[in-house]
């Protein structure tokens, strides 16, 4: 029985450490997520996309974002408010089609 239990919190972990490294976050404790969320684009990750200028629905959207500091004074970031076309271009350059 505790090797059962043990393998189950296993995968818990591992599920919300995947989630956390796809950049899935929606929220926690210090970050709960926005009443508003609608207003804000989808995560995004520009380096998945290196030759797809994003402009899908609310890509001209700012993104989700927020920080906070843990008692050690190390600063959490989640997400970035930007828009996914500005992280694009931050990666990749202009939208010209071009990728310098």
């Amino acid at each position: 029985m505790e090797k059962i239990f043990l393998t189950a919190c296993c995968m818990l972990f591992c599920m919300v450490s995947a989630a956390f490294a796809a950049g899935d976050f929606r929220g926690d404790e210090h970050c709960p997520l926005p009443k508003d969320w609608i207003k804000y684009s989808e995560p995004y990750e520009p380096l998945d996309h290196p030759y797809e200028y994003p402009v899908f629905p609310k890509a001209d959207w700012p993104g989700w974002s927020c920080s906070w500091q843990r008692d050690d004074g190390v600063i959490v970031q989640y997400g970035d408010s930007r828009t996914p076309q500005e992280q694009w271009r931050a990666v990749w350059g202009s939208s010209s089609g071009s990728v310098d």
